[in-house]
């Protein structure tokens, strides 16, 4: 029989040995602690915990109670089976190590092997791969030699894990993955809870492989038993942002604790902040990046600029954030346009996060702003009025305000918008000042950034009256015994107070014009003059004076006797679009004139020896079919300018073209005369339909030989006219001035003006100044023949002005009728 056989054969002996045992166990009659239940209830058990799909040691003592004695058999029983599970047989002699092993052929039985140590006290059967079913009590029976049998037993239970903890929040909101936010500085609490589990698990808190304290309790989970771990922080610090936080649930060091972790999410404060940009010198109106960095604040921080204090509005601000060593840092670029205003103005980057309340850090510093100069222009009294009012010949003195980083380097004026030459210093003195010097004023200042005006003061400079330009001397004509308005204008600032006043000046005195003959109305005067002799030369004076003071030179009216307009001049027939006839005026004789244009048809009608357009006619024997009402005129046309447009002329005739000066004294004479064809669409020229016909070549040569013949006759019969009339005029005027009696004293005309009424001021100041020599210079003036434009002498001018305070100068009646044209009454 080879080994194998044989062994059987053994173990088949053995486990029937056994079997025996237990039938006699089974079947022998027993009595008191021999009864199997009794038995068992007085067996001490032993608790071992095992782990599924683990091994496990049972432990059975094996030591013999007596000395040299020792165990023969060794059987294993679970739970109240009577079948050994296990068997180690030693009967036969020998150590327990050398003892036969023997076990029930089950799953059980084949994971089963009872280990015999050295030392008897720690003999062990151990199971391997532990499954749910192996759970019980294990009882072990051991059989000495000498001694009495010994039980031990052994209650292996499995261990159990309990379910995955839950973790939940102060609001009782269960976390998956992150738990917060929580704020720095702040309190955290969690609460984590375990329910199953065999035996009752230990519930702890770990962050970072170390155990957390927190406060461990058993509790309920709808009514199933649940263990219970609150983790309470009073004040979360800087470095639990991030961490991560650890529940764990173990009922048995045989097992893995069961691990729920999560992710604290914590807020943070920034904790540092810097304007990392270069505090260079900041250009006005140009636009610089300045970047700010800010650390350690989570979410990122806000950051904020201000100037002085206030938000800056409307900003172009560029931000981002970087994970970086010191921690979260947030980036601010901000793109500052700065004007002058901002100089030395306390620039601050400001960085706070917004789930904290006053934690807010910030970075400060004083901003230098180079910028063209503020100009401002004012009086050197720092009188802010923006429009200054002085009087002629006073003084004012202006100061240019500037305010410039760099400081100015230069000033400049303008006056009008022109620049003032030689003025390059902050003050400018007016002195003496004249009409001419009001205007605008500006001031102007230049540093290295550029050159800036000023906004302008208005300097009004008031004056006395004077005549409006042009009007100093005028000519009136007149015509006698046909009244004339006379019209007087002046300038004057201030215009509301102005006063007029008229003197009347003939060639023996100068009187006054009373008021209530005169008629003002602002800056005009104006009256009304009766002339009564047609050789007479008279010359009015008008006279105003305001709150500045008088006029010191009058405006002079002369009136002079009218004549007859002169004809028009330079004359020409136009043919663009229209037909027109086009002069230019000459002298109106002294009175409004107007002019007169007459078309007469068919053949010319003066004579062939007619002067050619736009020269003087010289033959006196020309006459007109119209003059001897022969023939009238097919048009007749009036203008107040001489241009004439020509409507609806019949084409195919000849035409001759009549053009007349007109005033109160009659017409120019003689006409001015120009001939003409008016073509039709088929026999002139193309586009025109009329033509200006000239003379032919001889009838011109011809023309031009009697016109010199003429012009030579008559220049010599002038020449010999005025010879003769220049000597009667001269020898008569002798005549009349030795025969001429003597004029009043001037106390004699004075007396003779003084008004009627004694309530009255005089018109004349007692130091006016007449005097004999001078009033006779005066009427003596004419002798010589002067024409009106010397008529009036610098005495005149000098003291011929009357007083302005009287409201009106009140003359004995008819003693002025201004138609003087002779005696010695005004």
């Amino acid at each position: 029989m080879d080994l194998m056989h044989f062994t059987k054969y053994l173990g088949t002996l053995q486990w029937f040995y056994v079997v025996v045992l237990f039938v006699l166990n089974v079947f022998m009659p027993r009595t008191g602690c021999e009864n199997a239940q009794d038995f068992q209830k007085n067996i001490p058990v032993r608790l071992i915990w095992a782990a599924q799909s683990k091994d496990v040691e049972l432990p059975c003592d094996v030591t013999s109670p007596i000395p040299n004695d020792s165990a023969k058999l060794v059987l294993w029983f679970k739970d109240s089976t009577g079948i050994p599970l296990y068997s180690l047989d030693s009967r036969g002699g020998g150590s327990l190590k050398l003892a036969t092993h023997s076990a029930l052929a089950s799953d059980l039985g084949q994971r089963l092997y009872f280990s015999a140590e050295d030392n008897p006290k720690d003999a062990r059967l151990q199971i391997r791969n532990v499954k749910l079913s192996d759970g019980g009590v294990y009882r072990c029976r051991v059989d000495f030699f000498n001694s009495a049998t010994r039980n031990l037993r052994v209650n292996l239970s499995l261990v159990v894990p309990p379910e995955e903890p839950r973790i939940f929040d102060a609001q009782g909101k269960e976390i998956s993955h992150i738990a917060g936010p929580f704020r720095e500085g702040h309190e955290l609490f969690l609460s984590c809870q375990v329910t199953g589990g065999r035996p009752q698990p230990k519930v702890t808190w770990w962050r970072e492989g170390v155990e957390i304290s927190g406060t461990s309790h058993p509790s309920a989970d709808e009514g199933n038993p649940a263990m219970l771990n609150q983790l309470f922080i009073s004040t979360v610090t800087r470095d639990y942002y991030g961490s991560k936080l650890e529940c764990r649930a173990q009922g048995s060091n045989l097992i893995e604790p069961v691990v729920k972790e999560i992710t604290v999410q914590v807020h943070l404060k920034p904790i540092k902040i810097k304007i990392v940009s270069a505090n260079d010198l900041l250009i006005a109106g140009k636009s610089v990046p300045l970047r700010c960095e800010t650390w350690g604040s989570f979410p990122p921080a806000k950051v904020t600029w201000l100037l002085d204090g206030e938000p800056i509005r409307n900003a172009d601000v560029t931000a981002h954030s970087d994970n970086s060593p010191d921690g979260n840092m947030t980036v601010s670029i901000l793109n500052l346009k700065v004007s002058s205003e901002n100089d030395g103005a306390e620039l601050i980057c400001r960085a706070a996060n917004p789930w904290f309340s006053g934690g807010a850090i910030d970075d400060k510093r004083i901003i230098s702003v180079a910028y063209p100069p503020t100009v401002s222009v004012h009086l050197a009294n720092e009188d802010p009025s923006r429009v200054v009012t002085r009087s002629e010949r006073e003084n004012v003195t202006l100061k240019c305000r500037a305010d410039a980083r760099p400081p100015v380097a230069s000033y400049s004026w303008f006056k009008n918008d022109m620049r003032m030459s030689g003025e390059n210093t902050e003050t400018l003195h007016l002195t003496q000042l004249q009409r001419e010097s009001g205007g605008n004023y500006a001031c102007g200042a230049q540093n290295s950034e550029g050159e800036t005006r000023s906004t302008t003061l208005t300097l009004q400079v008031q004056f006395a009256p004077r005549c409006k330009p042009g009007t100093e001397q005028t000519s009136v004509g007149a015509i006698n015994m046909h009244s004339i308005p006379v019209r007087c204008e002046v300038e004057a600032d201030p215009p509301e107070t102005i006063r007029f006043s008229w003197t009347y000046n003939n060639t023996r005195n100068v009187s006054p014009v009373l008021n209530s003959r005169i008629t003002s109305n602002g800056l005009i005067s104006t009256m009304t003059y009766l002339p009564q002799s047609d050789v007479e030369l008279i010359t009015l004076a008008c006279w105003a004076s305001n709150a500045v003071g008088h006029q010191s030179q009058p405006c002079l009216i002369h009136i002079l006797p009218a004549k007859t307009p002169e004809p028009p001049k330079s004359c020409e027939l136009r043919n663009d679009t229209i037909l027109e006839v086009v002069c230019v005026a000459g002298y109106d004789g002294g009175l409004t004139q107007h002019f007169l244009l007459e078309v007469v048809g068919g053949n010319p009608i003066y004579s062939t020896e007619v002067t050619r357009v736009g020269q003087d006619i010289i033959d006196n024997e020309i006459s007109t079919m119209n003059d001897q009402a022969t023939t009238a005129p097919l048009r007749r046309l009036k203008e107040t300018i001489p241009e004439f447009k020509l409507h609806d002329l019949e084409p195919g005739r000849e035409y001759q073209f009549l053009v007349y000066s007109v005033n109160a004294k009659g017409r120019s004479q003689p006409p001015v005369i120009m001939n003409g064809r008016i073509y039709g669409d088929t026999q002139g020229p193309h586009d025109e339909t009329s033509q200006l016909e000239d003379p032919t070549p001889a009838e011109t040569s011809n023309q031009d030989k009697q016109k010199q013949s003429t012009m030579v006759i008559l220049a010599a019969v002038v020449a010999a006219g005025a010879v003769v009339i220049t000597s009667i005029i001269v020898a008569g005027i002798v005549v009349v001035c030795k025969h001429r009696p003597k004029p009043p004293e001037p106390q004699e005309v004075r007396k003779r003006m003084r008004p009627a009424r004694t309530d009255v001021p005089s018109m004349y100041a007692e130091d006016d100044g007449f005097n004999d020599e001078f009033t006779a210079d005066i009427r003596c003036t004419r002798t010589l023949g002067t024409r009106s434009s010397r008529y009036t002498s610098e005495g005149f001018v000098q003291y011929s002005q009357p007083s302005l305070n009287d409201p009106d100068l009140i003359l004995p009646r008819g003693e002025i009728e201004f138609t003087s044209t002779g005696g010695t009454g005004a």
